[in-house]
């Protein structure tokens, strides 16, 4: 099992929190940047923040802690519902040639005149959070490895890697939803290979692999993942601080979603993860990101459904529609097209006996 070192992420916690606040300005509420915003939220936040509970023995569980053998068997056995951290999953492995990641990362990128998304906190607030930047931008000055006072956080980067970075432990039956439905909008009732557009083989490709690269001390407030999906990130380098609102009861979860940027009631946990750990997280986990100002971090992620998980899948779908900022982007309506395409293979499952994979009829009806 992975050896999560407590002591050692408060310490961390509490370096945050202190370089935090050394960057609150005077500037009244209305006039706060985006960065400004995030960071005294996640400061009030991390300064409640406890470390999980991962033994049953001494009460509910906030997080499981689980070799990959052990993952494998609970991903296939049943709809995860707190978040998961393991580690050594990922086959993937960086050259020994004395670069660090996050360089080799930008030397297997191959055409540096693509425009990329770029977070940066100095952007206003009732402006988008983003600037294009080309990747040549964007490789030099991660390169140069100096710290910044507006670091940028590269999000959602085309992976040039193999797919090998997949982490083994959803490589199971459970865990291939996402790409079923992605087969179904792509084939129609076609069995043979795929001959979709380039755009719309793209839009799958970094839906399941994607990289985040973040410059030191760009940090990210609560949020769920959009369109319902299920998360898995393994760190590459640096420290990458994951914060997560705790089995919240309905009212909890009710008071975050009318209020996503000043809720801090709750049992708000946290973990450090280091380079070769990958974190799971299910369906509508509010979750936030803390950083280092001295470290940059590079990530690979991915989204993930589970076929157990259709009912969870759904509602929170519905929940993420009617509540547009509760999400980490715009979903528009595209959600629906997923939970069509779903629909249709659950019928044909129900008519082929092929259900009890799901979880039963309680899973279908929960769903349909």
């Amino acid at each position: 099992r992975p050896s999560l070192d407590f002591e050692r992420d408060q310490v961390f916690r509490r370096q945050v929190l202190d370089e935090i606040a050394q960057h609150f300005t005077d500037t009244k509420e209305d006039d706060w940047s985006r960065g400004e915003t995030t960071n005294r939220l996640v400061h009030s936040i991390l300064a409640k923040c406890q470390c999980p509970n991962t033994d049953p023995s001494k009460g509910p569980v906030d997080a499981d802690l689980f070799d990959g053998d052990e993952a494998l068997e609970a991903m296939e056995r049943r709809t995860q519902t707190v978040p998961m951290f393991t580690h050594g999953q990922q086959h993937f492995e960086w050259s020994n040639n004395g670069e660090r990641p996050i360089e080799q990362l930008f030397n297997r990128m191959e055409d540096l005149t693509k425009q990329v998304s770029v977070q940066i906190p100095s952007r206003g607030f009732n402006t988008v959070s983003f600037e294009k930047r080309s990747l040549s931008d964007v490789k030099k000055r991660f390169l140069s490895e100096s710290p910044s006072e507006d670091p940028w956080n590269a999000l959602d980067l085309r992976s040039p890697l193999p797919h090998s970075i997949l982490p083994r432990f959803l490589t199971g039956e459970n865990c291939q939803l996402l790409p079923r439905i992605r087969d179904s909008l792509l084939e129609g009732h076609s069995g043979e290979r795929t001959r979709s557009s380039r755009e719309d083989w793209n839009e799958w490709v970094e839906l399941l692999e994607w990289v985040l690269v973040s410059e030191g001390g760009h940090n990210t407030s609560p949020h769920m993942d959009s369109h319902g999906w299920s998360t898995w990130i393994t760190i590459q380098e640096g420290e990458f601080g994951f914060g997560w609102l705790s089995r919240p009861t309905a009212k909890e979860q009710k008071a975050w979603v009318a209020n996503p940027l000043g809720y801090t009631g709750g049992n708000w946990r946290f973990v450090v993860l280091r380079a070769g750990q990958t974190v799971y997280f299910p369906t509508g986990t509010v979750h936030f990101v803390f950083r280092l100002h001295s470290q940059q971090t590079l990530a690979v992620g991915g989204h993930v459904l589970q076929w157990t998980g259709l009912e969870r899948w759904a509602e929170t779908i519905m929940l993420q529609l009617k509540n547009p900022d509760t999400t980490n982007e715009d979903m528009g309506t595209s959600p629906l097209k997923y939970i069509r395409s779903a629909s249709d293979m659950v019928n044909a499952r129900t008519l082929g006996s092929r259900i009890e994979s799901l979880g039963g009829m309680t899973t279908v009806r929960g769903f349909m």
